[in-house]
């Protein structure tokens, strides 16, 4: 019994329909190479929505229990789990934005970053989208630890649930 990677990534890969620069890596590079680049970078936001679930309490799964070369959980996931780790992807995929923004507002005056990037009103519009998601987020991680994984029943300190 165990619950394939892939099952969590075509999760999080169809939340980015329209995103293009997740897939474009240019044309001098191969398809395997590609390939490669994509699933460690799938692998790389996986570790972090695992590390960010673990942030807010301890999950009745373990979801360090996994087989990274065979890319496999080594247990079932439910689909509230597979959905819940493909959202905290989603997540830390903008928070690579946000720190790149960030990164280019150390090194460079405001009005370089107004030439390079969107103004100010559109990074503000992506700031508050990304906190919209992160609360979502934060209230889907709170509302799965609340509850028994498999029953999906609220989970309460007097009948032992």
């Amino acid at each position: 019994m165990a619950t394939d990677y892939q099952l969590v990534f075509d999760r999080f890969i169809r939340k980015l329909k329209g995103d293009k620069q997740f897939f474009n890596y240019g044309s001098e590079l191969l398809e395997s190479e590609v390939d490669e680049i994509i699933n460690d970078h799938l692998n790389s936001l996986l570790n972090r929505a695992i590390d960010k679930l673990y942030e807010y309490g301890l999950p009745d799964f373990d979801f360090y229990d996994k087989d990274d070369t065979l890319q496999i959980f080594n247990g079932d996931l439910v689909k509230q789990e597979i959905s819940l780790l493909s959202d905290l992807m989603y997540l830390s995929y903008f928070e690579e934005d946000i720190n790149k923004l960030k990164a280019f507002g150390l090194r460079l005056r405001s009005s370089e970053i107004n030439a390079l990037f969107s103004p100010a009103n559109d990074r503000k519009t992506f700031m508050e989208m990304v906190e919209k998601i992160e609360f979502n987020v934060v209230n889907s991680i709170a509302n799965y630890l609340s509850r028994d994984r498999i029953s999906w029943e609220i989970k309460s300190i007097y009948d032992g649930v």
